[in-house]
């Protein structure tokens, strides 16, 4: 473990801490903007062959998974934002994205 004054010994483990939440949240959930992004990619193949074919029961029912996971990892890229900006007084569901970029790059820059 660590050694010094308590004071040190808190401030290794809280930047231990920091370093073990940061791959357990690269582990957990990865980068939710480029797995949406792949998965926007995929229902948009679907959707073009739609256009030109009638889909099979499989591939509607990808396709219906595919709407719902990225609807999953909208939600989870909002939250993030949420929390990042610190701003706890917006109502539920309220998307104002660039505000949140802001409120949260602001406290970074802090």
């Amino acid at each position: 473990m660590f050694h010094g004054t308590p004071s040190f010994i808190l401030a290794k483990k809280l930047a231990a801490l920091k370093l073990d939440l940061k791959k357990w949240n690269e582990l957990e959930f990865g980068n939710v903007s480029v797995k949406k992004q792949a998965l926007w990619c995929k229902l948009n193949d679907l959707d073009v062959k739609e256009e030109t074919f009638i889909l099979t029961p499989v591939e509607k029912l990808d396709q219906s998974n595919l709407r719902s996971d990225i609807e999953k990892l909208a939600l989870m890229e909002e939250t993030s934002w949420r929390q990042k900006s610190r701003v706890l007084h917006l109502k539920e569901g309220d998307a104002n994205t660039k505000f949140f970029h802001r409120m949260a790059n602001s406290n970074r820059k802090k």
